[in-house]
């Protein structure tokens, strides 16, 4: 069975960036499962895996456009100290939800605002990716319906109730 639309696979995998910092990974693990062709994973890295088989490993490099988008400059905006909560307490460095539940990195804390960025810390970056395919199965009437696959109740370490 090869992957295609409406396949749940199963997949080891592990993310990095382009100084080949590991950002994420299942190595050691339970497989990851997506629905292809549903959007549940960066669409650069499900265009590559189409066609693909189980037992396949894959080196994949993802470009920025295709991964977490270019930096946008515009996301980068300073906000009101008034437009914020507990002003007092927030740090240059820290993650932020403002006033609209946009995630912000504070960049810089000034007297009566601060300079944020919303863009994902991986915007702008290529992503690099080792994939090994573990499974590919048809998806259920429910997982299509809900355009995830089901969730598997063991958790990653395989041990029920342990995650």
């Amino acid at each position: 069975m090869k992957i295609e639309k409406n396949k749940v696979v199963s997949l080891h995998y592990v993310m990095k960036d382009e100084e080949g910092k590991i950002l994420q990974g299942n190595q050691g693990y339970m497989p990851e499962s997506y629905l292809h062709g549903h959007g549940n994973i960066l669409s650069g890295l499900e265009h590559v895996l189409e066609g693909m088989e189980v037992e396949q490993e894959m080196e994949v490099v993802i470009p920025p456009e295709e991964a977490f988008g270019p930096r946008e400059l515009s996301l980068i905006f300073e906000v009101s100290r008034d437009d914020l909560e507990d002003f007092a307490t927030i740090n240059e460095g820290e993650q932020i939800e403002l006033f609209d539940g946009t995630e912000a990195m504070v960049l810089e804390k000034h007297e009566d605002h601060l300079v944020v960025d919303a863009n994902h810390p991986l915007a702008g970056q290529t992503i690099y990716y080792l994939i090994k395919i573990t499974g590919i199965r048809e998806a259920t009437d429910e997982e299509l319906h809900e355009g995830v696959p089901a969730i598997d109740d063991k958790g990653s370490c395989s041990t029920p109730g342990c995650c």
